[in-house]
């Protein structure tokens, strides 16, 4: 091979792997695919595709192209259980952000995969997860999603954020220094972390309660804007 050809196939190395190898520049605040969140004409929050409160887990991964992993979780306080959830997290979306699903269980659904759930590990912060066995996904795929939390693969601004989602009807600085951008009518929390990923947290609007009902605690020494 001469010097030239040598030069020549060295460039189309580099070229392809610029081309093909996707890096954070990539993917812009502006490829964001939650962006287009809305309430659509029955009244749902849409999300992705996903209409909360309608859309089972089933449907939502074939919405989203991807299979979820699927546990219960259980929040403990002094060795006392106060509250169970049961989510499904999906590791990788097309816009590469990962999103996580609040399911709608009634609550002899929950006791029966508790009760067969194992494998626990416990977290600092007081939860637990557990593993649900298999013979549960059938009723699990029927579930609706209750809630959705996106982290995109970005960092992002509040002025990005309110350059898509319009001004916010609030901005509250909580106090571990995470930044809460609120948006009441669509159900949702933007909040950009001190330290760590940006997340979207959404909810029925009629629930938008539980999203800022941990931002009123009387010791919370953020600041209002």
């Amino acid at each position: 091979m001469n010097i030239k050809l040598k030069i020549l196939y060295a460039i189309l190395i580099v070229l392809a792997i610029y081309t093909l190898w996707p890096s954070e520049g990539d993917h812009d605040n502006s490829s964001i695919r939650i962006w287009n969140a809305h309430i659509n004409e029955q009244g749902r929050l849409n999300v992705l595709g996903v209409a909360l409160g309608e859309t089972t887990l089933k449907e939502a991964e074939a919405i989203l192209h991807t299979q979820s992993e699927r546990a219960l979780f259980l929040e403990l306080k002094e060795g006392q259980q106060q509250k169970e959830t049961l989510e499904a997290f999906f590791p990788t979306s097309p816009d590469r952000a990962k999103i996580i699903a609040e399911l709608d269980a009634p609550a002899d659904l929950l006791e029966r995969i508790k009760s067969r759930a194992y494998n626990p590990m416990a977290f600092p912060s007081g939860s637990a997860k557990l593993e649900i066995a298999p013979e549960h996904n059938a009723d699990i795929n029927a579930l609706p999603v209750k809630s959705l939390t996106y982290i995109p693969p970005v960092s992002l601004t509040p002025a990005m954020v309110e350059n898509h989602f319009g001004k916010s009807s609030q901005q509250i600085t909580d106090s571990s220094g995470n930044h809460h951008i609120l948006y009441p009518a669509l159900g949702l929390d933007v909040t950009i972390a001190k330290e760590g990923s940006p997340l979207f947290q959404f909810v029925p609007p009629n629930e938008f309660d539980r999203l800022t009902i941990l931002l009123k605690q009387p010791d919370n020494s953020g600041s209002s804007e």
